[in-house]
């Protein structure tokens, strides 16, 4: 019973670390397509397929940055919870001030 339990946990690790990396891929894979999409507009002449590819580019850019920013505000928050507990209790009570003054 111990042994399936600790499995199970490691199993739930697992799938946390990958779901940490989910919005890095996405955005990633949004960059290349975009890459793609521009260069192929720039091939054909098309100047509307290499907007999007560059639109796509930065949208994918984008995504990628925040899912990396996400990550390091996860690991801050595991290696330091009472910090990161301190800084959004602060942040309640600005919210609270500044929702209070309506």
């Amino acid at each position: 019973m111990l042994r399936c339990q600790r499995n199970d946990s490691a199993a739930a690790t697992a799938i946390k670390e990958i779901e940490m990396y989910e919005d890095q891929v996405k955005g990633r894979t949004e960059e290349l397509k975009g890459h793609a999409q521009e260069t192929i507009g720039g091939l054909t002449e098309d100047d509307n397929l290499r907007r999007e590819g560059k639109a796509r580019q930065a949208a994918g850019k984008l995504q990628a940055n925040y899912g990396e920013k996400l990550d390091d505000v996860r690991e801050a928050t595991v290696k330091n919870p009472i910090s990161a507990l301190a800084i959004a209790g602060g942040v309640g009570v600005f919210l609270g001030i500044l929702l209070g003054r309506r």
